[in-house]
């Protein structure tokens, strides 16, 4: 299948997609907004992140169409690849988010100690992150394989085509936390966005992505869950325990992954 549009989008022109996936998130909420009981979600904050998604996934499928994309070539150009892909790269991947999560967690530990979070801001968090079924399928799920599609599988495929390889990193990165609409997800977005772009660079497949962004977001949910768990009770235990496999998988992550940019 041949793509059409290949330098679509630009930098500018990815920011003015974000507006616009905006735009339909919030036509997709007012159209749901009366079938929130039957869709199980009771507080408008799952369904807020329910409309973001389905937002997410009629821009995508517009895009996917417009560019002549088939979803193989969107998840893994080359197919022999995948299951190599899944064998070796997966399982470093996943060996290696505790390091990428402990990251994104100092620093937006920094940032809610200079920049508090409001009461309202606070609540959307706890509620979107409740634990429940429909919180877990979106976050943990859907999410991670929506948002892949989108600023890995679109954005960051164009942007290696227009720019230097560091600058279509980083410009889909901040694209990434733009997206998330505010200063604590955006920079901790922007951090998961560097590495998960570094990954597809390497490798030209979202799997990777996909695998390390459904660890992460899993893992904020855990924590927000057992929030009130204390050091004390076992969470350095953990953090160090997790950190012992993680160090090396990332040493050799970067080792297999060195000499693969395309």
């Amino acid at each position: 299948m041949t793509e059409r549009h290949t330098t679509f989008p630009s930098a500018p022109e990815a920011f003015f997609l974000v507006l616009c996936l905006w735009a339909v998130d919030y036509l997709v909420t007012c159209a749901l907004y009366d079938a929130h009981r039957w869709l199980g979600l009771d507080d408008p904050y799952s369904l807020g992140a329910l409309s973001r998604l389905l937002a997410n996934g009629i821009v995508f499928t517009a895009l996917l169409q417009w560019k002549n994309l088939g979803y193989r070539d969107l998840f893994n150009s080359k197919r022999p690849a995948t299951a190599a892909t899944m064998a070796v790269i997966v399982p470093l991947v996943l060996l290696a988010a505790p390091c990428v999560f402990l990251l994104m967690g100092c620093v937006n530990y920094l940032l809610v100690t200079e920049f508090p979070m409001r009461p309202g801001m606070k609540n959307a968090f706890a509620n979107l992150l409740s634990g429940g079924l429909p919180q877990v399928l979106l976050v943990c799920v859907i999410a991670p394989v929506v948002e892949e599609m989108l600023f890995r599988g679109i954005i960051l495929r164009s942007f290696l085509q227009q720019y230097e390889r560091s600058y279509a990193i980083l410009g889909s990165a901040v694209v990434f936390g733009f997206y998330h609409m505010n200063i604590y997800q955006f920079v901790g977005a922007t951090l998961f966005g560097v590495v998960a772009a570094w990954l597809y660079e390497r490798t030209r497949s979202l799997i990777p992505g996909i695998a390390m962004h459904a660890a992460i977001n899993t893992s904020i949910m855990l924590m927000a869950v057992n929030s009130g768990d204390s050091v004390s009770d076992g969470g350095l235990g953990l953090v160090i325990f997790l950190l012992l496999p993680a160090l090396p998988a990332c040493y050799m992550l970067r080792r297999v992954l060195s000499g693969t940019a395309r």
